[in-house]
């Protein structure tokens, strides 16, 4: 492409079935690559000045650290927050 931004697809071999959930330790890897993918994906919508794709994509990268800290916490996420009201 001329701007220099490719997409390119591979085939995925390893498919998981869902028969055995993944170990903690690769959900934790995979968790690890989606935010990092999150993150060029934001790189890349700065890239063209399209703030709400930013801000959107801001969000599922916070969404994807909470997951992680729940997982490597083992504390819920928003446990110690109160809820009852409105922002």
């Amino acid at each position: 492409m001329a701007d220099g931004f490719e997409i390119i697809v591979e085939p995925n071999i390893q498919r998981r079935r869902g028969k055995a959930p993944l170990s903690e330790k690769k959900r934790a890897a995979a968790l690890f690559r989606v935010w990092h993918g999150v993150r060029d994906l934001i790189e890349e919508a700065e890239g063209l000045a399209d703030s709400e794709l930013v801000h959107f994509l801001a969000v599922a990268q916070l969404l994807v650290e909470e997951r992680v800290t729940t997982l490597t916490s083992g504390v819920p996420a928003f446990e110690a927050v109160d809820t009852s009201l409105p922002n």
